[in-house]
């Protein structure tokens, strides 16, 4: 779970410690993972709600099941955010060669999807974010 404003200032407030490095600041700024576990037919899009603002920075699918053909895309609605990323060798990670600047971007409740190519395709899509 990410650390919301109010926790960060908390944090900022702590210790003399905490105070002095600005710890709140430090978490809040870090990356965030969110994560897609494609378990059945995602050829429709498997939603992510997307708890505040931010910019997708990369995309990384992992493939749990082998299909020749097998991909997995981000969407932004129906605008893709990826490149179809390999997801055809069992075991594999491989990360998206392309990102749209246009479409990465995200508000607060908004969301984003990930589409497979085919109706067996299985794996876990995570997608590294930076706040806004």
């Amino acid at each position: 779970m990410a650390l919301s404003n109010n926790q960060r200032l908390k944090l900022n407030s702590g210790s003399p410690i905490d105070q002095q490095v600005q710890l709140g600041d430090a978490v809040y700024s870090a990356p965030v993972l969110l994560f897609a576990s494609i378990e059945a037919d995602a050829t429709g899009g498997l939603s992510i709600t997307v708890p505040f603002a931010l910019e997708v920075v990369q995309v990384i699918a992992q493939c749990r099941t082998a299909n020749g053909s097998g991909t997995a895309t981000l969407r932004n609605v129906t605008t893709a955010v990826t490149d179809a990323i390999v997801m055809a060798v069992d075991k594999t990670n491989i990360e998206a060669t392309t990102i749209d600047d246009a479409q990465s971007t995200f508000a607060a409740g908004g969301n984003m999807n990930v589409v497979t190519n085919g109706a067996a395709d299985r794996g876990l899509v995570t997608v590294v974010c930076r706040r806004l």
